[in-house]
Order: C-alpha cells, then structure tokens, then sequence
C-alpha cells in the first residue's frame, strides 16, 4: 500500500514539475513523454503555451482533472484538454469528456507536437454529402493549417481529401460521422425565378462568444440568372441574402433538394450539375434527390441544420 501511495506521490510532482515549462520546445517535450505513456493519460494546454499532462491516473476522468490542474496552475490561459489518453477529445464520447469539452475559442489542438489556435477571422460553412464527407469551398481551404467544425460549442475534425480551385471546391473527411446529409438535385437545367433557400452560419450569429455555438441563418430569394459573371454556366445567381459565413453552405430549392453551392457574397452559386462531377471523379457516394413536391420553409430550415455545419480555421501557433 505504502509503494502505491508513493507512486501517485511521484505521478503528482511530476505531473506538477512538467506543467511548468511554459515554452514552445517544453511543450513539445512534454507531449512527447504524454504520448509515451500508458493509459490513462491527458493532455491540457493553454492559449499562452502552457501545457499539462497526466498519466498512470486510475480512471480517464482523474487523469483529465490531474492535466488541466497542471496547466491552470502553472499559468496556463484558458487551458483545455486537447487529448485523452492519445486521441484527439473531440473523437471521445461524452461519457468520457464529461464536462470537459472544448470550445471554440479557448480551443488548442496538439498535433505531432503542433499547436493550432482558431482564427475567427475566417467564416465559413460546409455541408455534409453522406454520413463521412463535407462539402465546401476551396478557399477556406487555402486560408486555414487545419480546419475542424462545431457542434454544441466543440470542435470536431475534419481532413482535406480533394481541392478543386478552378471551381472553387474541395471534400472533406469528418472523422465523426453525421447521421443527416444532403439530397442532391439531378436535374440538369437551371430556372430563372425558381424560389431558392440558402442556410449558413455567420460569426455574428453566435449565440455565447464565451462558448460559441452558432446558430444557422436560412435565407429566402430566388434564380436571378441562370448563369454566373461572363454567363459562365457553371454558375448560378440568386437574390438571398448572403454572409461570409454563408460562403460554403447549401443552396436549397422549395423542395428540400441540393441545387447549389454558396460560392462567394456576390451572390454565385455553384449548380449541383457541376459540384457532383467533382464529387463523381472522386468516387464518393451521396444521395441524389427524389422530392418533387414544395415543403414549408421551417422543415427546410430543420432539415439544413442538420447537414449544414460552421467550419473552424485553425492555424499553428
């Protein structure tokens, strides 16, 4: 008994001693040994660099208390779990997160040693294709290191699997899967005057800035031209009212289907004529739509809540 209370004894001091090293190359040491050791472990770190770690702890919930204890009293600044036990805590359960969930803006994610931060700045949405992939433009892409989603005020990951730039396109994996996911159009030809929907999150929409979660935005308006700028055909216009955070996000028709892609505030879409060949090319199922009757505005909203997401960028520290 006395050989086990010393144990933790020691597990503490050092648990202690490595939270206060408080530079980039401590940090990175830190989750080199972090990622050495047996479950169950955590790692915690801090918007200011400051990191954390537990390990040998006897349950997941004590070694995530023994890391973010670490971190706050070493001086860490809005420390969060960033891992449990070698995973990435966005891919725990919430038995296992408890309380401890990360948000928004006090979110850090260690990676190889790497330390990503959100950049705010950056507004964009995204959609879900089928339970796996994410569909949205190229230059959220371009903009971010790493770029993840929210849900409920956490960050969920995301990989970049393909970027189209001449269309402005790109596929991502979430590696979460979604339960709802887009019906995609099939028809082949654009109406001018057809009602559209668009749905999308904004940075101004954000219900609690402390622990953001977005709230979605639907917009109404109609086909303007079924054409873009220089009447490229790839490229619808339509009338809603458009955000940055829109940008990315479905065009929906009165039916509930996938007509288009958000692709700039000047009001282009994509038509979906165009984004299921890249889809197609690259191999990935969806589901194409078979809704032909009008539904009500607020089951189009319900339904776009559910496939539609806010992308977070993230970008090393």
């Amino acid at each position: 008994m006395k050989l086990k209370f010393t144990a933790i004894s020691i597990l503490a001091s050092v648990v202690m001693l490595s939270g206060c090293q408080t530079t980039g190359n401590s940090a990175d040491n830190l989750y080199n040994q972090y990622r050495g050791k047996a479950n169950n472990k955590a790692f915690s770190i801090g918007t200011n660099g400051v990191a954390g770690a537990a390990w040998g702890a006897t349950s997941k919930a004590q070694a995530m208390k023994l890391a973010q204890k670490t971190c706050v009293d070493s001086g860490g600044l809005n420390c969060s779990v960033t891992e449990l036990n070698g995973t990435a805590i966005s891919n725990q359960t919430n038995q296992d997160i408890q309380s401890n969930s990360s948000t928004v803006n006090n979110f850090n994610i260690i990676s190889q040693g790497v330390n990503y931060k959100p950049n705010l700045s950056v507004q964009s949405s995204g959609f879900f294709i089928n339970r796996d992939y994410i569909l949205t433009t190229s230059d959220v892409v371009d903009s971010c290191s790493k770029i993840n989603y929210e849900r409920s005020g956490r960050l969920l990951e995301t990989t970049v699997v393909r970027v189209d730039k001449a269309n402005n396109l790109a596929v991502l994996k979430a590696l979460t899967p979604n339960k709802s996911y887009a019906k995609i159009s099939t028809q082949k030809q654009t109406k001018q005057g057809e009602r559209t929907y668009t749905y999308g999150y904004d940075k101004s929409d954000m219900v609690n800035s402390k622990t953001p979660t977005y709230q979605g935005r639907i917009t109404d308006g109609i086909i303007s031209s079924a054409s873009g700028q220089n009447n490229d055909v790839r490229f619808m216009k339509v009338t809603n009212e458009i955000n940055k955070g829109n940008v990315g996000g479905p065009v929906l028709a009165e039916n509930g289907n996938v007509i288009g892609i958000v692709s700039d505030t000047n009001k282009e879409a994509i038509k979906s004529s165009m984004f299921t060949i890249f889809i197609n090319e690259l191999n990935i199922d969806y589901k194409a739509a078979n809704k032909t009757k009008p539904i009500s505005p607020a089951k189009i909203a319900e339904d776009s809540q559910k496939i539609t997401i806010p992308l977070v960028c993230l970008n090393e520290v």
